[in-house]
């Protein structure tokens, strides 16, 4: 750990730091990451980029940590802690006290991290309201990013707890019926499409909730964490009258633990949630053949197509967790899918 070197950003490097973030997140990441005028840190040892932190001024006394990533060829170098120490220094030097960082919701080392330098998992509401304007675009731009939440330092939150734990499954069922109406309401389907649609999107999202309970209850005691990131990109969609996924998922019920503890239990749980969609696709195929002719046929197989995306923006998606888990369970997932959409559509 002592020959690695955290050293302050310059423009020669930005090739070797985006490509280590595309080692972390996947090629399609190069598409949002920043290029110019970067204020951050970069890990390096004998020569070799290993990470990057990657901070920003948004407004007076606003700062963003908008990007921390590690090759993942040299985890437990702790270089991560190194990184984010530097920047949150580097922030509070420069008077920057109100502070935001987008983190992914099963991503528990940055979930602790964050905790201990006294952020935390606030509600959309909280993350976007109540602060300079200058920094609204970027701040609404994150709650975009599905199955992530946007983590806040701010002296206002000191006795809020460090994440929203109550009525999260009856917030989850309440904004799924308001997408399941949105499909109709907004696409202009007609009233029989309503009832379906207004019915179907809870249902699925409940069934998700029952199928994958057992599998992540194994773990010991969990809670389901509703959906953060991504309501506000599902608000939108709805009223275009499309569907966006924003389901949550069973975390345990502590405030600080470690995902690869829970990763043989997140895995199987999530490929249960993801196979829960097909039967519904199937199930509806045969049940509801006019519905499903009528629409539910493109949004299901939208869902489920969705799912099989691995890398970002949908890293955070049933496939993604699924393949961290089991290479084989997510190849065998996404053959299933393909197959069924093929037989059923």
């Amino acid at each position: 750990m002592s020959d690695v070197k955290i050293l302050p950003m310059t423009q020669e490097v930005v090739p070797e730091t985006t490509a280590v973030a595309e080692k972390a997140f996947g090629k399609m990441v190069r598409l949002i990451l920043p290029k110019k005028n970067l204020w951050g840190f970069y890990a390096a040892k004998d020569d070799q980029v290993l990470g990057a932190v990657y901070i920003k001024e948004v407004a007076p006394k606003e700062g963003i940590l908008e990007w921390i990533f590690v090759d993942p060829d040299a985890h437990g170098l702790s270089i991560g802690k190194q990184l984010a120490a530097t920047a949150f220094d580097a922030m509070n030097e420069r008077g920057l006290t109100r502070q935001f960082a987008l983190v992914r919701d099963d991503n528990t080392a940055s979930w602790n991290l964050f905790a201990k330098e006294g952020y935390k998992e606030v509600s959309v509401l909280k993350s976007l309201f109540g602060y300079h304007f200058k920094s609204f675009p970027e701040r609404f731009f994150y709650s975009f990013a599905s199955n992530y939440s946007t983590w806040v330092k701010d002296e206002r939150f000191e006795d809020v707890p460090l994440h929203p734990k109550r009525f999260s499954v009856l917030k989850t069922l309440a904004f799924a019926a308001w997408i399941g109406a949105s499909l109709s309401l907004f696409s202009l389907r007609g009233l029989d499409f309503f009832w379906i649609a207004l019915a179907m999107v809870p249902a699925v999202t409940l069934i998700r909730m029952v199928v994958a309970f057992p599998f992540a209850r194994r773990y010991g005691p969990v809670r389901y964490d509703a959906p953060q990131g991504g309501t506000p990109l599902a608000f939108i969609f709805g009223f275009i009258g499309t569907w966006w996924p924003t389901f949550g998922m069973y975390v345990p019920q502590e405030d600080y633990w470690k995902d690869h503890e829970f990763l043989p239990f997140a895995g199987p749980a999530r490929f249960a949630s993801w196979m829960s969609l097909l039967g519904v696709f199937m199930g509806t195929y045969y049940l509801m053949p006019n519905a499903f002719a009528s629409g539910l046929n493109f949004y299901l197989a939208f869902i489920i197509g969705v799912q099989m995306i691995p890398f970002f923006p949908m890293d955070g998606m049933d496939g993604n967790i699924v393949l961290q888990y089991s290479k084989l369970l997510y190849l065998a997932g996404v053959i299933i899918s393909v197959v069924s959409l093929l037989v059923y559509y």
